[in-house]
């Protein structure tokens, strides 16, 4: 059945006044729903025609243009509404209709409302990498919701354990999320219901007994060895960028968006008359000051000749810039997963903690908020000191 919208207008004789006027009630009804409100306007009630719903009588020509006026604003409103993703009931309607804000009573229209918040903020609070994972985080929402529901939307009244479960259940069936993945897009979708809760939209944490958990997965990383073997291999001028970028990377720790972002103005001389990496981190904005190794220096030097406008290095996309590592890995003959983020881990074990810094010289470096962090890496040095340690005993000394 199609729904329809139908206004009207009522005498409501029960309420008359002392002075005889009768108030003038409009009726909003979508479907099963119905709502009414007084339109502030009052008349007698014998100049009131029941059958017409319109007033008559000396004043019938302005009062009637009135309600005719309140009838067209209605109509106006659901007709911008059935444009957007709200669930749409007589109340939704008159809501709009009053307040000319839009209705944020289901799930999608509330995440595209923060997407696009986001959006404006690109560059000033997020980077444009955090956007395109909410994007793909309302992907998979939307293909749930069609898949489970057979609808485009549905009411945050809704959104319960249940359906939180289910989503998980079904980005691991449907997606090649990993665990982790998986519960980067449930995390995402917890900060929209904390979006919601904060905001009077919903009363109750639909996230109320579910746990979001994180498997413990392994720092890939590149060792001694492998750093002599990515540093002389013959490599095309397109991966030799790359190639020198992530070895910068692997001797600074910076990660790809604040190498990304690196800067002349980032290059100074510290206390100790050396260069320094001065930043403060993207992701947490906390300061990471990083003396520059000789390696590392070396190839500023190289890409600081370029004098690129705002930033040294020439980046490409991280999406990019990890096609091409897997490439590089291949041609290196390593067997492991090299993403751009393995630089970093890189730094924090080959580099500093498996040569003796300390790890709370490790940390800050890195600008961890938590040494616990930065323990991680620890750990991984732990399991090469007991591998080490095998081998040596196989020697017999």
């Amino acid at each position: 059945m199609k729904k329809q919208l139908f206004v009207s207008f009522f005498a409501r004789k029960a309420l008359t006044k002392k002075t005889g006027m009768v108030p003038i009630y409009c009726k909003v009804r979508y479907n099963d729903t119905t709502v009414q409100f007084y339109t502030q306007i009052d008349v007698l009630y014998v100049n009131w025609d029941s059958k017409r719903t319109r007033v008559r009588g000396n004043s019938k020509k302005a009062l009637n243009l009135e309600l005719e006026t309140i009838r067209v604003d209605i109509i106006d409103k659901y007709n911008a509404l059935i444009k957007t993703n709200v669930i749409i009931t007589a109340k939704t309607v008159l809501d709009f209709y009053k307040n000319n804000t839009l209705i944020m009573n289901s799930i999608i229209n509330v995440f595209n409302q923060h997407n696009e918040n986001m959006k404006s903020l690109i560059g000033i609070v997020y980077s444009y990498g955090s956007y395109k994972n909410y994007i793909t985080t309302i992907k998979h929402l939307k293909n749930y919701i069609k898949k489970i529901y057979n609808a485009n939307d549905i009411s945050l009244t809704q959104i319960d354990y249940n359906f939180i479960y289910n989503f998980s259940q079904f980005i691991l069936l449907n997606t090649e999320c990993t665990h982790n993945g998986m519960m980067k897009h449930i995390q995402r979708f917890k900060k929209i219901t904390n979006f919601c809760i904060k905001n009077n939209y919903i009363t109750k944490d639909p996230f109320v007994g579910f746990k979001i958990s994180f498997k413990k997965t392994n720092r890939v990383y590149i060792n001694k060895d492998e750093l002599y073997i990515l540093k002389n291999i013959k490599l095309n001028s397109s991966l030799n960028k790359v190639r020198d970028i992530f070895l910068f990377a692997c001797y600074t720790g910076l990660s790809y968006i604040d190498l990304y972002n690196l800067n002349i103005k980032n290059i100074q001389k510290g206390n100790d008359g050396l260069e320094w990496i001065y930043i403060k981190r993207h992701k947490t904005d906390i300061p990471s000051n990083v003396p520059i190794l000789p390696y590392a220096l070396y190839i500023l030097d190289i890409y600081k000749k370029y004098k690129n406008t705002n930033r040294i290095f020439p980046m490409i996309s991280n999406q990019k810039t990890n096609k091409s590592l897997k490439e590089i890995a291949r041609l290196c003959g390593f067997n492991k997963k090299l993403t751009f983020h393995s630089a970093r881990h890189t730094f924090a074990t080959t580099i500093t903690l498996t040569n003796g810094v300390p790890i709370e010289t490790v940390s800050k470096m890195l600008g961890h908020n938590n040494i616990k962090t930065t323990q991680i890496y620890a750990k991984v040095i732990e399991s090469k000191i007991s591998s080490d340690m095998l081998k040596l005993r196989q020697k017999s000394i």
